[in-house]
């Protein structure tokens, strides 16, 4: 019992640690490590909003950057056109994911499997089209953002919606909600007959990846001063999130947070040296985490005899 409470207390420690060095990092650092930091933050919350979906609901949503973009294109025409505070235009992008989510998971989440991976794949690209065909979000010719005064204040905002999406998922599967979600991604059969309407729990997790997802365009946009269909309606987020995800622990709370930064700052130091290297190291490790390691890294550190253990086993159990 003093092991257990003495473990817990050094994670908690750990992670306040953590949340401390991540609130003072803009002080101790230049400016270019600044922005990294602020991309690996942007990619740890997509990781963390597709996590609440594909990791504990179970659904691999391959066209998740379809929120992304429906946050982004609120904030930036709220913003521009209509002048809107940047807080008020990032809630209210928030809030249209949530919508949009709600009204496509009703049809959406009677899917399963690959056939679900399809149709939002499909759901991004008709927006993607519709974006790029719309005189109130400039066409194919994207729009511009107003300028913010500080740098800095990106990667705050980053830091606080990687932050809530993290959050999201270390208290969803202590909520009932959270164990009627797993039970449904478990059995869904064996769920119903206990009595679980799937559908609603379906679209709350589909719907919390969205929230995420729309908070990141918005800031997103807003960062970068400029967007069109092409890069905000974007498959690569979801494809990296879900890498990140697979590679840091899904249904783990911080383990997508511990694969964007490993991943973000290897692809980082790999880019500098070759183009090809990278491209090659990202396809191999993909390969390999689907052979030795499908639940991620979480899933190495929990094994008994640690890594090394982990490894052999997973060498025999696919005969290699």
């Amino acid at each position: 019992m003093t092991a257990a409470l003495s473990g817990t207390a050094r994670r908690r420690l750990a992670l306040a640690l953590a949340l401390a060095v991540a609130v003072g990092l803009p002080a101790l650092t230049n400016t270019y490590y600044v922005r990294l930091a602020t991309g690996i933050l942007m990619f740890a919350a997509l990781a963390c909003g597709w996590n609440l979906v594909g990791g504990y609901a179970g659904y691999p949503d391959f066209g998740a950057a379809a929120f992304l973009g429906i946050g982004a294109y609120t904030t930036g025409v709220l913003m521009a056109r209509a002048a809107v505070p940047f807080p008020l235009a990032l809630l209210a992008g928030a809030f249209l994911a949530v919508v949009a989510a709600v009204l496509m998971g009703a049809v959406l989440l009677r899917l399963r499997g690959h056939y679900f991976a399809i149709a939002t794949l499909g759901f991004m690209l008709v927006l993607q089209q519709l974006a790029a065909n719309l005189e109130l979000t400039g066409g194919g010719s994207g729009m511009n953002l107003p300028v913010a005064r500080s740098f800095t204040t990106f990667y705050y905002w980053m830091l606080g919606v990687c932050a809530l999406a993290a959050a999201a998922g270390l208290f969803l599967p202590r909520l009932r909600v959270g164990y009627a979600i797993a039970a449904i991604r478990e059995n869904q059969a064996a769920a119903e007959a206990l009595g679980i309407a799937p559908l609603p729990y379906k679209i709350i997790a589909y719907s919390g990846s969205a929230f995420v997802f729309g908070l990141v365009g918005g800031v997103y946009a807003y960062w970068f001063t400029f967007i069109d269909p092409p890069t905000v309606f974007n498959v690569d987020f979801a494809i990296q999130a879900i890498v990140m995800t697979l590679f840091g622990g899904p249904a783990t709370a911080l383990g997508p947070v511990a694969g964007a930064i490993v991943l973000k700052s290897l692809d980082t130091v790999l880019t500098t040296v070759s183009i090809f290297l990278h491209n090659v190291f990202f396809g191999a490790l993909v390969c390999l985490l689907v052979i030795f390691a499908p639940r991620g890294l979480a899933d190495l550190r929990r094994a008994r005899g640690g890594i090394l253990a982990a490894l052999r086993a997973a060498l025999r159990e696919n005969r290699i």
